[in-house]
């Protein structure tokens, strides 16, 4: 003969006065009957379940006097005068109360089996949101809502465990509470990430400083829960966290609430979406600590009419928030995922118009140059760079070469490096200083700049150099001194110095772009100036694998002339 001592499966969805602590002492004719079941030793530190007695009466005992003690609770769901009002005590066949245990074990489980599937789906898009954030290193905000759903998700499980008493109330109170709390603030910091927040107003700043900066406290909340009972410091500590943590998310919710709107009224369409599973899921916190809190008020069992009947499975409000948030997500990621293949392709198609532009700016075929030996490398560091060149014969037998740098990357400086080139080839002018003020006057005015250097090479060795802003060429490894001046497109009425020099047949002069001296190592050193004139005698091919070798970072361009032996006879 057993007894079963049966409790309403939705008395311990939730821990409430009533679900945990010491339940009931059963007595057989004087004898005390310990429980059957998880922990039955020690039933007192676990959550209230079902739980069946083995009587075990001896065939001499002929009367059963059963007592049932209770713990004196004045009032609630829990209270010595609730007690058989909430509670089915059925004494019979040991086998018919196994199997009414097991069907009470079922309805347990479903209880809870719509969280335990959002539990399995939190964890499929922690690792989805993971990949994406490892895939997309940019976006800071996969990453913080990773984890914040990889904290979630075990919740489920270890409400399934307390509930079957097979968890520790004590250890159960401190694991949950404490994976809320650091989930609230990896949510915090996916909110800032996610709407890119950079707060100008002051008190917005120090709001978000202060749950920052405050947030450390969050993690003592559990280590000082389970040190409770050892001394009555430690239960003053308690308190104080306790207060500060309610504290924090009272000021989080607020803070996450605003920020959201405030984005959503801003047109942030994915924060508007984001605001939806938050305030339901503020309705499912409160929702079963208002049943527990009803249920210990009245005595009896109270269902909420937040939940909802699947058949034999209970749906809580609390599990609908968790889906609508999920399915937000999804959305947000689904929407974020075309708008990045949008910009993708229009990228794709930027520049690929680029390039098509960039190949009018550098020379396909090396041309033509009686008198004169040219060598030329272009590396861009993207698949679009800034830097172009443009080298010319003239009708004097002289060569006209002109290299230069435009800022930024992508279909704008190309756009511009074009027109920079299409006034050199309009230009009648062959005098350098000259050339470099019509491009100047044709980027005056945007809102972009160049660095440029134009040179003319004499057949009779006549060099004329004029400089905006650009590297110094070098002469026969020796860097040649030239007058400082403005970028172009800096100063529409700006004007350039002109400097004169005489090559001897052999000699060389190399120009290059900025993107040599400062390639750079991954330990942060750059190739600078002195390594550049170590190699200034090399050809342009080494002069360019060598800084591309080093750490390229921009376009790399290198260009030399070398007067021949021929070119006095020309």
């Amino acid at each position: 003969m057993s007894l079963l001592v049966e409790l309403p499966v939705s008395q311990n969805t939730s821990l409430g006065i009533g679900t945990a602590g010491p339940g009931v002492d059963i007595f057989a004719n004087g004898k005390q009957v310990h429980p059957e079941g998880p922990h039955g030793d020690v039933p007192q530190h676990y959550q209230q379940i079902s739980r069946l007695y083995d009587i075990n009466l001896a065939p001499s005992e002929t009367s059963l006097t059963l007592v049932a003690r209770a713990p004196y609770i004045p009032f609630g769901f829990g209270s010595y005068t609730g007690f058989f009002a909430n509670r089915k005590l059925i004494l019979g066949n040991r086998d018919d109360l196994e199997q009414s245990l097991k069907l009470w074990s079922d309805g347990n489980i479903f209880e809870r089996l719509p969280r335990l599937v959002d539990s399995v789906l939190l964890l499929v898009l922690a690792v989805f949101l993971l990949a994406l954030y490892f895939a997309q290193k940019g976006h800071v905000e996969y990453l913080w809502l990773a984890l914040h759903e990889l904290l979630q998700a075990p919740i489920a499980f270890f409400e399934l465990a307390g509930s079957s008493a097979r968890l520790d109330s004590l250890w159960y109170a401190a694991v949950v509470l404490q994976l809320l709390l650091i989930s609230a603030y990896l949510y915090f910091e996916f909110l800032i990430a996610f709407v890119a927040l950079r707060p100008k107003k002051r008190y917005v700043r120090w709001s978000m400083n202060l749950l920052r900066y405050t947030a450390p406290i969050l993690a003592t909340v559990g280590p000082t829960l389970l040190l409770v009972g050892h001394s009555r410091a430690i239960g003053v500590a308690l308190a104080i966290i306790l207060l500060c943590s309610v504290l924090w998310v009272i000021c989080w919710f607020v803070f996450t609430v605003a920020t959201l709107t405030t984005a959503a009224l801003r047109r942030n369409y994915e924060a508007g979406l984001l605001l939806i599973p938050l305030l339901l899921s503020g309705v499912g916190a409160i929702e079963p600590v208002f049943a527990a809190g009803m249920s210990d008020w009245s005595g009896r069992a109270y269902s909420s009419p937040l939940t909802f009947q699947a058949g034999p499975m209970p749906i809580h409000f609390a599990a609908i928030a968790d889906f609508v948030g999920i399915l937000v997500i999804v959305v947000i990621i689904f929407g974020r995922f075309l708008r990045i293949q949008r910009e993708q392709q229009r990228a794709t198609n930027e520049l690929a118009a680029a390039r098509s532009v960039q190949e009018l700016m550098i020379p396909q075929e090396k041309p033509a140059t009686p008198g004169f030996e040219v060598d030329s490398i272009y590396s861009p560091a993207t698949e679009v760079g800034g830097d172009f060149f443009h080298i010319q014969p003239t009708g004097d037998g002289g060569l006209l070469v002109v290299i230069g740098d435009v800022a930024g990357k992508g279909m704008k400086a190309a756009m511009n490096a074009s027109m920079l080139i299409g006034a050199i080839r309009r230009t009648p002018e062959r005098s350098p200083a000259k050339i470099l003020e019509s491009m100047n006057r044709v980027l005056a005015g945007s809102d972009s700049c160049a660095t440029c250097q134009a040179a003319w090479f004499g057949a009779n060795g006549e060099l004329i150099l004029a400089n905006a802003g650009h590297l110094p060429p070098y002469l026969n490894s020796q860097e040649i001194a030239i007058p400082g001046a403005l970028p172009l497109g800096i100063l529409a009425e700006a004007r350039y110095e002109e400097v004169h020099l005489y090559l001897h047949p052999g000699d060389r002069i190399l120009l290059l772009s900025d993107g040599v001296v400062e390639a750079r190592r991954p330990s942060g050193e750059i190739f600078g100036f002195d390594r550049m004139h170590n190699l200034s005698n090399q050809s342009a091919f080494y002069v360019a694998e060598a800084a591309k070798d080093f750490g390229q970072e921009d376009d790399i361009t290198v260009l030399t002339v070398r007067r021949l032996a021929d070119a006095m006879a020309a």
